[in-house]
């Protein structure tokens, strides 16, 4: 039971941690189409926001990874048959 109950608070937390790179990689994407690099003030908003969706993500594969140890294949005995050719 303790097994599923990580399992799922890991899915919550994996969940929340990509709405929210999505979220930065959206506004890294709308600083990227509407601003004009040229300026240091908007280079440095595409940077600081390049850093925070890269942030993000990291955050993301980190819960991911986790999330990943606690499954396992199943043992050789549990094998069934395949069905795919």
């Amino acid at each position: 039971m303790e097994h599923s109950q990580n399992h799922k608070i890991l899915l919550a937390r994996m969940d929340k941690a990509f709405g929210n790179y999505s979220y930065e990689a959206e506004k890294l994407s709308v600083l990227l189409a509407e601003t004009d690099p040229s300026s240091w003030t908007s280079y440095h908003e595409i940077l600081k926001q390049r850093a925070a969706e890269a942030a993000a993500y990291e955050q993301y594969r980190k819960i991911q990874d986790e999330l990943f140890t606690l499954i396992h294949p199943p043992k050789p005995e549990e094998r069934r048959e395949s069905s795919v050719s």
